[in-house]
């Protein structure tokens, strides 16, 4: 049976997709992808909510799918283009309001695809690492395009380089987070739902018309940027460098969880930067 779904109320379309873990293969991403184009050609709402799972909201592509194939380079490359296709989807829905609901954790092309959408809102205990260097990756999902609009080229790099994970609340004062919600599962869907619902029948035809606004230069520049991260991408996939943290990450011989590859000590709140002010 499918883990991803879809359904609408008052003018709201939530879509979930509790993937194992969070990864996603590649008939994960693609059936996310259609999941997504049939909200934004539905007259019947103005709003998307991007749920993921309770666990995890996405942890990207699927390396354990991946890893055993005997075309382990080119599959992984496959799947990376149709999570870019997820997010690319998310960033053109032009006639409604996006809303991604992390109720758990993300990671690499997971962290773009939440920070795609229009608003983003985080349980407290969330923690997002949106690099991809400990898998020998530069980065697709159009990271450098997003990353470097929301929080700057400088912060970019640092997390990027570095890519130790960051707390939700890091994330908020980044601007990667927009609102952080307490409570438990029910308490955040509640919330989100609510919100959601006052965004779809308030002034929604000014919300939107700011949002082209808003959106018109960014993605003006996705292309060529985008098409660079491809390139750059493909050339990773086929280096040795991939191949052995890929081999790591799936003996389980560095982390346990999908990209979060920094020790859970290095998510601080108190090591303030330049990039926190």
């Amino acid at each position: 049976m499918s883990e991803i779904s879809y359904q609408t109320l008052n003018n709201v379309g939530h879509i979930k997709f509790p993937i194992h873990n969070g990864a996603m293969d590649l008939k994960d991403c693609r059936q996310l992808f259609e999941t997504i184009q049939s909200a934004k050609e539905d007259d019947s709402i103005k709003v998307i909510v991007l749920w993921g799972g309770p666990d995890f909201f996405c942890n990207g592509i699927d390396l354990n799918a991946i890893h055993l194939q005997y075309n382990a380079s080119i599959l992984a490359y496959k799947n990376l283009k149709a999570l870019n296709k997820i997010v690319h989807a998310i960033l053109t829905a032009d006639t409604k309001l996006v809303i991604s609901a992390l109720q758990g954790s993300a990671s690499a092309g997971g962290v773009m695809m939440a920070i795609a959408a229009d608003l983003r809102y985080a349980r407290k205990n969330v923690v997002l690492n949106p690099s991809y260097a400990n898998l020998g990756l530069c980065g697709s999902e159009y990271w450098s395009v997003l990353l470097p609009a929301m929080i700057g080229y400088g912060c970019t790099q640092k997390l990027l380089y570095e890519a130790c994970p960051i707390s939700s609340s890091e994330a908020l004062r980044l601007g990667l987070i927009h609102q952080l919600v307490s409570g438990d599962l029910d308490a955040f869907a509640e919330n989100i739902t609510a919100k959601a619902e006052y965004l779809a029948s308030t002034n929604i035809d000014a919300r939107l018309a700011a949002k082209t606004v808003l959106n018109h230069r960014l993605l003006d520049e996705m292309e060529s940027q985008v098409k660079l991260e491809l390139e750059k991408m493909k050339e990773c996939c086929n280096h040795p460098e991939f191949e052995s943290a890929r081999s790591r990450f799936v003996e389980k011989n560095s982390c346990q969880q999908p990209f979060l590859c920094a020790a859970p000590g290095n998510i601080s709140d108190s090591n303030k930067s330049d990039c926190d002010e």
